[in-house]
């Protein structure tokens, strides 16, 4: 999947595909509890990026789920995905249903080993009596990566070095001492990290925003948000810099003018 340009990012727009729309749901959408809440959305996220080795080790943690990932096959492994782990598993195919009825536009349905995504006017239709005019489209395993990277992205938890199935391993030992590397230094950041949760991003931006306010704070996107709370910090290191120019003066004309302005998302590699 293609990295998303910074214009489609930080617009309302849906991202529009063959088999439907993904829209960008705004922070009300998210923090409406009869719709989402903020608990569940971080959910959501975990099943947006998801691996067939977190859905053993974490979601299935209390069912023995590190012993039945040790026992598989490395080979089997190497080939799992979590479309195969969706079929198998009912209770993975409704949370995967309330991640994608939450971010396409259509609603979506699960049937026949199929996530299946109906045309407006179809929706009250028995599975049985659709007809091929009433789907706009269906999500199979080639498109599911396609799906989720693009959910990763519009949440702005999408990570280069997470599409690991895109790196050139010389073995399947060194690909899971990546993974176990990579797993850690998550699990870390997670733990020293909590200033980043939602809720604390609204009240920040709120509090330093010059028009950003709780009465229309929430009409943003995620990603607004946190392109906002990026340029905000950008914003603070341009002003304080600037300040100890201006009193102390640039003899080694180190001081970057255009800090204020410069793209912070086409130079990233990383989107976190």
């Amino acid at each position: 999947m293609n990295k998303l340009d910074y214009g489609t990012q930080i617009s309302y727009s849906p991202i529009k595909l063959s088999i439907g729309n993904i829209r960008k749901p705004t922070l009300g959408d998210i923090a409406d509890t009869e719709k989402m809440g903020f608990d569940k959305f971080y959910f959501m996220e975990f099943l947006a990026k998801m691996t067939p080795k977190d859905y053993f080790i974490k979601l299935l943690k209390e069912a023995d789920g590190v012993e039945k990932w040790e026992n598989i096959p490395d080979s089997t492994k190497k080939n799992l995905t979590i479309f195969e782990l969706i079929i198998a598993d009912e209770q993975l195919q409704e949370l995967y249903l309330e991640l994608f009825n939450f971010f396409f536009e259509e609603t979506v349905i699960y049937a026949n080993g199929y996530f299946i995504i109906l045309q407006k006017g179809s929706e009250d239709k028995p599975v049985e009596q659709l007809q091929q005019e009433d789907i706009k489209g269906l999500l199979v395993k080639e498109f599911l990566p396609q799906v989720l990277s693009i959910i990763q992205q519009i949440c702005g938890i999408y990570s280069e070095e997470d599409d690991v199935d895109n790196m050139v391993f010389k073995n399947e030992r060194i690909k899971q001492r990546y993974l176990k590397a990579k797993q850690e230094e998550d699990n870390q950041n997670k733990k020293s990290d909590n200033n980043m949760t939602i809720p604390n991003l609204i009240s920040s931006v709120n509090g330093k925003h010059p028009s950003l306010n709780y009465t229309n704070i929430y009409k943003l996107t995620l990603y607004q948000l946190l392109d906002t709370f990026s340029r905000l910090q950008n914003n603070a290191t341009f002003d304080l810099s600037s300040t100890r120019v201006s009193v102390w003066g640039d003899e080694k004309k180190t001081f970057d003018y255009a800090l204020w302005y410069k793209n912070i998302y086409e130079n990233k590699s990383v989107d976190n």
